[in-house]
């Protein structure tokens, strides 16, 4: 299980391109432990990751606020 706290759920809640499922499980997480099953945590990194290519870097490619953010959420989601 992966712990998220309540500020990751929010910001991926605003700027992931969310399936309908997964929005539901982070909707239910901000109010409670918010612990992800690894499968769950596997399909937010991949949203993160792609996320990250989109909206992550500046023009000269320096990584942005969100960026920053998206790094660290892949690596906190990354199950090894």
């Amino acid at each position: 299980m992966i712990t998220l706290s309540k500020s990751d759920i929010i910001f991926m809640l605003t700027i992931l391109k969310l399936t309908p499922e997964l929005h539901q499980v982070l909707e239910r997480l901000v109010v409670s432990s918010g612990e992800v099953d690894e499968d769950t945590a596997e399909e937010l990194r991949e949203l993160c990751t792609e996320c990250l290519d989109e909206v992550g870097f500046d023009e000269n490619y320096e990584p942005t606020k969100d960026g920053e953010k998206l790094e660290e959420l892949i690596d906190k989601l990354f199950v090894g």
